[in-house]
């Protein structure tokens, strides 16, 4: 007999991150496995459209999680009744982790509060070299608020999704260790020059930093230098007071973002950490650690998500994942290689596992006093080495080549592990170079126009940094030498009754690498994201 199942009877749940990749997976299993769940909160976000009209949350619940392919199962199963189903279990709550009480009135967060039993919290900015004061906002401060939302129910458990990373630059194997508040990774790893650090401090710092910033940028040296910016873009161009005052605008929140991201990638280092991503989830767990008091709570720190490995359907995917990029620009003949030890574990995880984790821990969380982490991951039970998985998918691409616009096969090559400084400068000697010449030539052009061939020279300039600044942070994680036990997580598999091991079935050994990612991952990548119509590999 299941013991989660009957758990979730008659529950209400509330969810962040419900329109992310994560947040569906999880409300999609809850609904088709335990169809007596009492009710389901999902915090979603007032947004507006382009000409700013507002779009409502029932509009985003409809659009952006009922109509994903998440729920296509889902909606097979109940056939005509999907939608009476969904009404009657789903309820969108206009909220926001980045404003107080949740951004929620007063009627209503009193109301979720007397009604909540569990609290998942997956919303969060996964982008790692995200503005140091937006990742703040997600990650730290909107975890603060969780907590003060769970403590306020009168009987919840909170379970919070993190990241394996937030272990930051540690080395060797890295146990399932509950956070400590005010200790960095520099201070683990016995860094004796590391920064002096406290959680409080350092949220004020942050948040001190981002306010001198934004005024830095509203000064008048700014604004000069932001108008000769634009004299020289706009040169032999009409542009009206309107267009002129939106372009500033623009120049001056790019620079305000320029700051803050490099900001949040140096603090992040100073401390041990790899960027702004991982710092801020590590002090989201640290907040977690020192208000949680007896609030029943477990840490669920999954490593690379990627697609599912079977639920909701076997590769399903939604947008490009940490490694798919690169897959991607590999598979359409653009990329050979990419700073990285082929010898490196690469940590994936497919989503499902993930969500068989937070749901499957409920039923333990609420006897459990400690605070409990779970490492998602397969480095330490099943490993595959970044040479592996472009084995992989060299083989794929053999098989299974992708087409040009002509419909032609593209011709993959072989792959090399250049080091950042040789990646460097490849992209700077052969491509960036000849373009930076190319644009000294187009600007000295008197008189024919060629604002066209500037704007291209302009994007390609723009894409070659952008992938300098990707390689920069990625190898962060493609050098890692590193292995994250899961000893707990493989604990909470082996003491599941035989009803639950197959329905939340989290035991990473069971994937075979290959097959995962010839005849599952990369044709769901190209289903689901290219939307090309792909024959299985082999």
């Amino acid at each position: 007999m299941s013991v989660v199942i009957p758990f979730l009877s008659r529950k209400v749940l509330f969810i962040t991150g419900a329109t992310g990749f994560l947040g569906k997976g999880t409300v999609e299993k809850i609904l088709r496995h335990a169809p007596d769940v009492g009710r389901i909160y999902l915090m979603v976000r007032p947004r507006s459209r382009g000409a700013g009209k507002p779009v409502s949350v029932d509009d985003r619940l409809e659009r952006e999680i009922l109509q994903s392919n998440a729920f296509a199962r889902l909606r097979a199963e109940l056939g005509d009744q999907f939608g009476d189903v969904m009404r009657e279990k789903l309820v969108a709550v206009p909220s926001d982790l980045a404003k107080d009480r949740l951004g929620m009135d007063a009627e209503t967060y009193g109301r979720l509060t007397r009604e909540v039993d569990i609290v998942i919290n997956s919303a969060a900015t996964v982008v790692f070299d995200e503005p140091l004061d937006l990742a703040l906002a997600q990650n730290t401060l909107g975890v603060m608020r969780i907590v003060e939302f769970a403590k306020a129910c009168r009987d919840a458990v909170l379970v919070h999704v993190s990241t394996a990373y937030v272990n930051g630059r540690q080395k060797g194997v890295i146990s399932e260790d509950a956070p400590i508040p005010d200790q960095t990774v520099a201070h683990l790893m016995g860094n004796g020059r590391a920064p002096n650090y406290n959680l409080d401090s350092e949220i004020e710092s942050i948040l001190a930093y981002g306010r001198k910033t934004e005024a830095a940028s509203r000064r008048p040296e700014r604004f000069a230098e932001f108008t000769r910016l634009l004299d020289k873009k706009d040169r032999g161009k009409r542009v009206t007071a309107h267009r002129r005052e939106h372009q500033m605008e623009a120049l001056r929140q790019r620079w305000v973002r320029e700051r803050m991201v490099a900001r949040g990638i140096q603090r992040g280092r100073e401390l041990g950490w790899c960027d702004s991503y991982s710092l801020t989830k590590a002090m989201g767990e640290q907040v977690i650690a020192k208000m949680r008091g007896n609030l029943p709570t477990a840490i669920v720190r999954p490593s690379i998500i990627e697609s599912s490995l079977s639920d909701p359907e076997p590769g399903w995917l939604e947008g490009l994942k940490v490694a798919d990029p690169i897959i991607i620009h590999y598979g359409k003949g653009r990329l050979t290689d990419f700073p990285a030890r082929p010898e490196t574990i690469l940590d994936i995880i497919p989503v499902d596992i993930i969500v068989n984790v937070i749901i499957g821990v409920l039923p333990a969380i609420k006897t459990a006093s400690d605070l409990k982490v779970y490492h998602v991951t397969t480095g330490a039970s099943n490993p595959v080495t970044v040479g592996e998985t472009v084995q992989y998918v060299c083989e794929y691409f053999g098989k299974n080549p992708m087409r040009d616009r002509q419909g032609n096969p593209i011709a993959v090559g072989p792959w090399t592990y250049p080091t950042l400084p040789q990646f460097r400068r490849k992209l700077r000697y052969r491509y960036q170079l000849p373009l930076k010449m190319a644009q000294w030539a187009l600007n000295r052009v008197p008189i024919i126009d060629v604002s066209k061939q500037k704007r291209h020279l302009s994007i390609l300039n723009a894409t070659l940094e952008n992938t300098l600044s990707l390689a920069d942070i990625y190898t962060s994680y493609t050098f890692l030498d590193c292995v994250f036990q899961n000893d707990n997580t493989t604990r909470l598999f082996n003491g599941m009754d035989a009803e639950d091991k197959q329905i939340f079935n989290c035991d990473v050994t069971r994937i075979n690498w290959p097959t995962y990612l010839k005849e599952i991952h990369i044709p769901g990548l190209q289903r689901h994201v290219l939307k090309t119509d792909v024959a299985k590999g082999s």
